[in-house]
Protein backbone atom coordinates (compact mmCIF):
# COMPACT_ATOMS: atom_id res chain seq x y z
CA UNK A 1 0.00 0.00 0.00
CA UNK A 2 1.43 3.44 -0.88
CA UNK A 3 1.89 6.11 1.96
CA UNK A 4 -0.16 9.29 1.62
CA UNK A 5 1.69 12.54 2.26
CA UNK A 6 0.65 14.55 5.41
CA UNK A 7 -1.10 17.77 4.66
CA UNK A 8 0.56 21.01 5.75
CA UNK A 9 -2.45 21.81 8.01
CA UNK A 10 -2.21 18.54 9.87
CA UNK A 11 1.51 18.99 10.41
CA UNK A 12 0.96 22.48 11.77
CA UNK A 13 -1.69 21.25 14.19
CA UNK A 14 0.53 18.50 15.49
CA UNK A 15 3.31 21.01 16.10
CA UNK A 16 1.00 23.31 18.07
CA UNK A 17 -0.15 20.44 20.30
CA UNK A 18 3.42 19.29 20.87
CA UNK A 19 4.75 22.75 21.75
CA UNK A 20 1.81 23.46 24.06
CA UNK A 21 2.43 20.27 26.00
CA UNK A 22 6.10 21.03 26.44
CA UNK A 23 5.35 24.57 27.66
CA UNK A 24 2.66 23.36 30.11
CA UNK A 25 4.99 20.68 31.52
CA UNK A 26 7.77 23.23 32.02
CA UNK A 27 5.49 25.70 33.81
CA UNK A 28 4.11 23.01 36.11
CA UNK A 29 7.61 21.89 37.01
CA UNK A 30 8.69 25.47 37.73
CA UNK A 31 5.66 26.09 39.95
CA UNK A 32 6.26 22.90 41.89
CA UNK A 33 9.94 23.75 42.42
CA UNK A 34 9.14 27.30 43.53
CA UNK A 35 6.39 26.18 45.88
CA UNK A 36 8.71 23.61 47.59
CA UNK A 37 11.43 26.18 48.25
CA UNK A 38 8.99 28.68 49.72
CA UNK A 39 7.45 26.04 51.97
CA UNK A 40 10.87 24.95 53.27
CA UNK A 41 11.91 28.56 53.96
CA UNK A 42 8.63 29.28 55.67
CA UNK A 43 8.96 26.23 57.92
CA UNK A 44 12.54 27.14 58.83
CA UNK A 45 11.77 30.72 59.85
CA UNK A 46 8.19 30.55 61.11
CA UNK A 47 7.50 30.87 64.84
CA UNK A 48 5.04 28.39 66.35
CA UNK A 49 1.79 29.97 67.39
CA UNK A 50 1.98 31.33 70.93
CA UNK A 51 5.80 31.13 71.11
CA UNK A 52 8.20 34.12 71.10
CA UNK A 53 10.58 34.52 68.20
CA UNK A 54 13.46 34.07 70.61
CA UNK A 55 13.63 33.03 74.24
CA UNK A 56 15.07 35.63 76.65
CA UNK A 57 18.23 34.64 78.45
CA UNK A 58 17.48 33.55 82.01
CA UNK A 59 18.91 35.81 84.70
CA UNK A 60 22.08 34.41 86.24
CA UNK A 61 21.55 36.42 89.46
CA UNK A 62 20.11 34.15 92.16
CA UNK A 63 17.16 35.34 94.21
CA UNK A 64 18.40 36.40 97.67
CA UNK A 65 17.43 33.92 100.36
CA UNK A 66 16.28 35.30 103.70
CA UNK A 67 18.52 33.83 106.41
CA UNK A 68 16.76 32.01 109.20
CA UNK A 69 17.48 31.56 112.89
CA UNK A 70 17.62 27.85 113.72
CA UNK A 71 18.59 28.30 117.38
CA UNK A 72 17.72 31.19 119.70
CA UNK A 73 21.07 31.13 121.50
CA UNK A 74 20.04 29.27 124.65
CA UNK A 75 17.79 26.30 125.38
CA UNK A 76 14.25 27.43 126.14
CA UNK A 77 11.51 25.10 127.33
CA UNK A 78 8.25 25.11 129.27
CA UNK A 79 8.55 25.79 132.99
CA UNK A 80 9.03 22.67 135.10
CA UNK A 81 8.13 23.22 138.76
CA UNK A 82 10.14 20.17 139.84
CA UNK A 83 13.38 21.64 138.54
CA UNK A 84 12.31 25.28 138.84
CA UNK A 85 13.62 25.81 135.31
CA UNK A 86 12.36 26.68 131.86
CA UNK A 87 15.06 25.08 129.78
CA UNK A 88 18.29 26.87 130.74
CA UNK A 89 16.46 29.63 132.61
CA UNK A 90 16.23 29.34 136.40
CA UNK A 91 13.30 30.92 138.21
CA UNK A 92 14.05 32.83 141.38
CA UNK A 93 12.12 34.82 143.97
CA UNK A 94 15.13 37.06 144.49
CA UNK A 95 14.45 40.65 143.57
CA UNK A 96 16.49 41.96 140.69
CA UNK A 97 17.91 45.49 140.58
CA UNK A 98 15.54 48.25 141.66
CA UNK A 99 12.83 49.32 139.26
CA UNK A 100 10.05 47.26 137.69
CA UNK A 101 11.88 47.23 134.35
CA UNK A 102 14.56 45.03 135.89
CA UNK A 103 12.24 42.28 137.13
CA UNK A 104 12.16 40.42 133.82
CA UNK A 105 13.72 37.03 133.19
CA UNK A 106 13.22 37.79 129.50
CA UNK A 107 13.01 41.26 127.91
CA UNK A 108 11.39 41.60 124.51
CA UNK A 109 12.67 43.46 121.45
CA UNK A 110 11.32 47.01 121.62
CA UNK A 111 10.69 46.95 125.37
CA UNK A 112 10.95 50.47 126.77
CA UNK A 113 13.55 50.76 129.51
CA UNK A 114 12.88 53.71 131.85
CA UNK A 115 15.58 56.31 132.00
CA UNK A 116 18.20 56.13 134.74
CA UNK A 117 21.39 57.91 135.76
CA UNK A 118 23.33 56.06 133.04
CA UNK A 119 21.01 57.37 130.30
CA UNK A 120 20.55 60.83 131.72
CA UNK A 121 16.97 60.03 132.63
CA UNK A 122 16.04 59.30 129.01
CA UNK A 123 14.03 56.15 128.33
CA UNK A 124 15.23 53.87 125.55
CA UNK A 125 13.93 50.84 123.73
CA UNK A 126 15.58 47.46 124.08
CA UNK A 127 17.15 46.68 120.70
CA UNK A 128 18.06 43.08 121.55
CA UNK A 129 15.94 40.47 123.35
CA UNK A 130 17.58 39.76 126.69
CA UNK A 131 17.71 36.58 128.77
CA UNK A 132 18.79 36.29 132.41
CA UNK A 133 20.42 32.88 132.81
CA UNK A 134 22.79 31.10 135.22
CA UNK A 135 26.51 31.65 134.87
CA UNK A 136 28.11 28.91 132.79
CA UNK A 137 25.04 28.53 130.55
CA UNK A 138 26.15 27.61 127.04
CA UNK A 139 25.49 30.08 124.23
CA UNK A 140 24.83 28.81 120.70
CA UNK A 141 25.18 30.33 117.24
CA UNK A 142 21.83 31.52 115.90
CA UNK A 143 22.59 30.80 112.25
CA UNK A 144 24.90 29.10 109.80
CA UNK A 145 27.59 31.52 108.69
CA UNK A 146 31.02 33.03 109.25
CA UNK A 147 32.25 34.83 112.37
CA UNK A 148 33.04 38.37 111.23
CA UNK A 149 34.07 39.80 114.59
CA UNK A 150 34.44 39.03 118.28
CA UNK A 151 34.72 42.51 119.79
CA UNK A 152 35.40 43.14 123.45
CA UNK A 153 32.64 45.28 124.93
CA UNK A 154 32.50 48.14 127.43
CA UNK A 155 31.22 45.56 129.94
CA UNK A 156 34.49 43.63 129.78
CA UNK A 157 32.81 40.71 128.01
CA UNK A 158 32.31 39.92 124.31
CA UNK A 159 29.99 39.72 121.36
CA UNK A 160 30.11 36.98 118.73
CA UNK A 161 29.00 38.42 115.39
CA UNK A 162 28.11 35.99 112.59
CA UNK A 163 27.26 36.91 109.01
CA UNK A 164 24.63 34.51 107.77
CA UNK A 165 25.13 32.56 104.56
CA UNK A 166 23.94 34.51 101.51
CA UNK A 167 23.19 37.68 103.50
CA UNK A 168 24.83 40.85 104.79
CA UNK A 169 22.87 40.69 108.05
CA UNK A 170 24.82 40.15 111.25
CA UNK A 171 23.40 37.75 113.85
CA UNK A 172 24.82 38.53 117.26
CA UNK A 173 25.11 36.79 120.60
CA UNK A 174 26.12 39.56 122.98
CA UNK A 175 27.40 39.71 126.55
CA UNK A 176 29.20 36.39 126.47
CA UNK A 177 32.46 35.08 127.92
CA UNK A 178 34.77 32.09 127.46
CA UNK A 179 34.38 32.48 123.70
CA UNK A 180 35.25 29.35 121.68
CA UNK A 181 35.39 30.84 118.17
CA UNK A 182 37.40 33.53 116.39
CA UNK A 183 37.02 35.85 113.44
CA UNK A 184 36.94 33.88 110.18
CA UNK A 185 35.57 30.67 111.68
CA UNK A 186 32.64 28.96 109.98
CA UNK A 187 29.87 28.07 112.40
CA UNK A 188 26.56 26.25 112.23
CA UNK A 189 23.32 27.06 114.01
CA UNK A 190 23.25 25.33 117.37
CA UNK A 191 27.04 25.22 117.72
CA UNK A 192 28.34 26.28 121.15
CA UNK A 193 30.28 29.54 120.75
CA UNK A 194 30.56 30.89 124.32
CA UNK A 195 28.93 31.13 127.77
CA UNK A 196 26.57 33.64 129.34
CA UNK A 197 28.45 36.65 130.73
CA UNK A 198 28.78 37.47 134.41
CA UNK A 199 28.31 41.13 133.51
CA UNK A 200 25.83 42.79 135.90
CA UNK A 201 25.33 39.56 137.86
CA UNK A 202 25.26 41.63 141.04
CA UNK A 203 21.98 43.14 139.84
CA UNK A 204 20.43 39.81 138.90
CA UNK A 205 20.83 37.74 142.05
CA UNK A 206 24.00 36.17 140.71
CA UNK A 207 22.54 35.30 137.29
CA UNK A 208 24.13 36.31 133.99
CA UNK A 209 22.83 38.57 131.24
CA UNK A 210 22.74 37.50 127.59
CA UNK A 211 21.30 39.14 124.46
CA UNK A 212 20.59 38.16 120.86
CA UNK A 213 20.43 40.58 117.97
CA UNK A 214 20.09 41.03 114.22
CA UNK A 215 22.01 43.97 112.78
CA UNK A 216 21.47 45.54 109.39
CA UNK A 217 24.35 47.80 108.51
CA UNK A 218 27.35 46.02 109.94
CA UNK A 219 29.28 46.50 113.16
CA UNK A 220 30.32 50.12 112.59
CA UNK A 221 28.36 53.33 113.15
CA UNK A 222 24.75 52.99 114.24
CA UNK A 223 23.27 49.91 112.56
CA UNK A 224 19.57 49.16 112.53
CA UNK A 225 18.46 46.36 114.83
CA UNK A 226 15.76 44.01 113.58
CA UNK A 227 13.31 41.80 115.44
CA UNK A 228 15.16 38.47 115.73
CA UNK A 229 12.03 36.39 116.15
CA UNK A 230 10.79 37.41 112.71
CA UNK A 231 13.70 35.38 111.31
CA UNK A 232 12.85 32.07 112.98
CA UNK A 233 13.22 29.03 110.77
CA UNK A 234 9.97 27.18 110.12
CA UNK A 235 11.41 24.13 111.87
CA UNK A 236 11.42 25.96 115.25
CA UNK A 237 9.06 28.89 114.72
CA UNK A 238 5.76 27.65 116.14
CA UNK A 239 7.27 25.87 119.13
CA UNK A 240 9.53 28.83 119.98
CA UNK A 241 6.57 31.22 119.89
CA UNK A 242 4.63 28.94 122.23
CA UNK A 243 7.55 28.65 124.64
CA UNK A 244 8.08 32.43 124.75
CA UNK A 245 4.44 33.05 125.57
CA UNK A 246 4.47 30.23 128.14
CA UNK A 247 7.65 31.67 129.71
CA UNK A 248 6.03 35.06 130.26
CA UNK A 249 2.91 33.57 131.83
CA UNK A 250 4.90 31.18 134.04
CA UNK A 251 7.18 33.99 135.22
CA UNK A 252 4.22 36.20 136.09
CA UNK A 253 2.57 33.35 137.98
CA UNK A 254 5.80 32.48 139.81
CA UNK A 255 6.38 36.10 140.79
CA UNK A 256 2.71 36.66 141.69
CA UNK A 257 2.38 39.65 139.37
CA UNK A 258 0.26 39.40 136.24
CA UNK A 259 1.38 42.85 135.10
CA UNK A 260 5.03 42.04 134.50
CA UNK A 261 4.31 41.66 130.77
CA UNK A 262 1.73 43.40 128.62
CA UNK A 263 0.90 40.65 126.14
CA UNK A 264 -1.42 42.96 124.18
CA UNK A 265 1.58 45.00 123.03
CA UNK A 266 3.39 42.07 121.38
CA UNK A 267 3.34 42.17 117.59
CA UNK A 268 4.80 38.67 117.49
CA UNK A 269 6.03 36.65 120.48
CA UNK A 270 9.31 38.19 121.65
CA UNK A 271 8.91 41.49 119.80
CA UNK A 272 6.85 44.57 120.67
CA UNK A 273 7.57 45.89 117.17
CA UNK A 274 8.84 44.51 113.91
CA UNK A 275 10.09 47.92 112.78
CA UNK A 276 13.89 48.49 112.76
CA UNK A 277 15.34 50.28 115.77
CA UNK A 278 18.58 52.24 115.44
CA UNK A 279 21.14 52.10 118.18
Amino acid sequence: MSKLPLSPILVAGLCVVLVGGVVAFAMQSRDEDTGGTENSLSQATSTPTGSPASSPTASSTPTPVKPTIKHIGINLDYYDATTNKAGDLVFTKEKFASGSAMQLLFSEFGYEIPGNSATGGVAKRNVQPTFIAPLGTKVYSLVDGVVVDVPKLYSNDYSVMVRAEGSNLIFETEHVMNVLVKKGDTVTAGQVVAEVSDYDAKNYAGLGLFEIGVLDGGSGGLPSHLCPFSFLDESIKDETFKKIEALKKSWESYRGNTNVYDEAKSVIPGCLTTEPIEG
